[in-house]
């Protein structure tokens, strides 16, 4: 068939409704594959078969030409190229439909080839995606020349260097658990693609992530790329992306590396955040901890305390990280005095006997910091096993 079921089904839809008739769409052979009225899917149109059969510039079925599987009504043979791949029939009285026909025949033809076009962009994405997932699963040392020429027959140059970035949606889960969601991911998914595409970047989309392979450039280069991307994401859809950056400063040829680098870059970041590989540290081995391990962790840190305090602490923690344990710039940061801080910084100290203002208490709630954060949004695993 020319064009899937599925598009012709909602090509008679569409046109049923704009003009309020029962619209048929048949294939070369003449049977019914689309249909407004559901009941005649998958029966022979005769009339449909003449007119492939005896290339008729259209057929009236009249009330005496009328069976079981035929209708009264206007039939047209659908021409693209000058080939006929089927005909679109109205059902009805000739005074009520014959002015339609035209009209209707050039609506379907139109949107026939329209729906051929996409269908072929979707087939043609298909094969550039199987071949990067290829690309990507292999070294380079297994780059021989025929997969080089294979690549260059769809347009891809695999000797060229190459950055690779990693992109996951925040509520990913979450959205994938509805029908609404899932066409937001669609939708979210399009968007980075069309725009990527318009940058010559490849694109590549797999279950829970995407895959953009740059040329090769700068870290600042592909750090305003990842920062467009999120600003694009945020200001239509209002969803925050984490977004990971392999670690060659310049580029590679080594595919499969680069995506690695990426792919822990995005799991050790938090919604909103762009990480490159080359600043990662600790984070590179967190997802490798168990929830049970991190869980005992934190409950030896701060026995008997609840989430609602846990969760104080922690920001109290990393406000203390991040402005290197400043008082003063504490205090302006979270809008309390120095000695509030000193009292609750005092307060975590109890609880284990640990001070975060020496190195071995810093390293001690720095991992709990890290433990926390990156748990996301399944912090929840925290509370089940404390």
């Amino acid at each position: 068939m020319y064009i899937s079921q599925t598009a012709a089904q909602s090509i008679v839809e569409e046109i049923g409704r704009e003009i309020n008739e029962h619209i048929n769409f048949m294939d070369q052979e003449g049977y019914i594959v689309a249909s407004t009225d559901m009941a005649r899917l998958g029966t022979l149109h005769t009339g449909a078969r003449r007119i492939i059969e005896e290339k008729l510039p259209e057929l009236y079925i009249t009330e005496e030409m009328e069976n079981p599987t035929t209708k009264m009504g206007i039939n047209l043979p659908i021409t693209i190229r000058g080939e006929i791949v089927g005909v679109v029939g109205i059902t009805g009285e000739k005074e009520r439909v014959a002015g339609y026909g035209n009209i209707v025949r050039r609506m379907t033809e139109i949107m026939v080839e329209d729906s051929r076009l996409k269908d072929h962009r979707k087939y043609d994405r298909r094969v550039r995606y199987r071949f990067m997932e290829e690309w990507i699963a292999r070294s380079g040392a297994c780059y021989d020349r025929s997969f080089v020429e294979r690549g260059v027959r769809i347009g891809i140059d695999i000797t060229r260097p190459r950055r690779a970035m990693v992109i996951r949606f925040e509520r990913y889960s979450k959205l994938s658990a509805t029908q609404e969601g899932q066409r937001k991911l669609e939708e979210m998914e399009s968007a980075v693609r069309h725009y990527v595409d318009r940058e010559g970047i490849l694109y590549l989309r797999e279950p829970l992530k995407q895959i953009c392979l740059t040329a090769a450039c700068e870290d600042a280069g592909i750090g305003k790329l990842a920062e467009n991307i999120r600003k694009l994401l945020w200001d239509k859809y209002e969803e925050k992306v984490i977004i990971g950056i392999d670690s060659v400063d310049g580029g590679s040829i080594h595919i499969s590396q680069l995506c690695k680098e990426a792919e822990r870059a995005a799991e050790a970041g938090r919604p909103g955040e762009t990480v490159f590989y080359k600043d990662l540290y600790v984070e590179l081995f967190l997802k490798d901890i168990p929830d049970e391990v991190r869980a005992e962790y934190l409950d030896k840190l701060f026995p008997g305390v609840g989430e609602e305090e846990l969760d104080a602490f922690m920001k109290l923690i990393d406000v203390f990280f991040a402005e290197d344990g400043s008082l003063s710039r504490m205090a302006d940061k979270l809008y309390m005095h120095k000695n509030t801080i000193q009292y609750k910084l005092k307060k975590m100290e109890t609880l284990n006997g640990r001070d975060i203002r020496t190195p071995g208490g810093a390293a001690v709630y720095y991992m709990a910091l890290q433990f926390y954060q990156n748990a996301g949004n399944d912090m929840q695993f925290l509370f089940r096993n404390l």
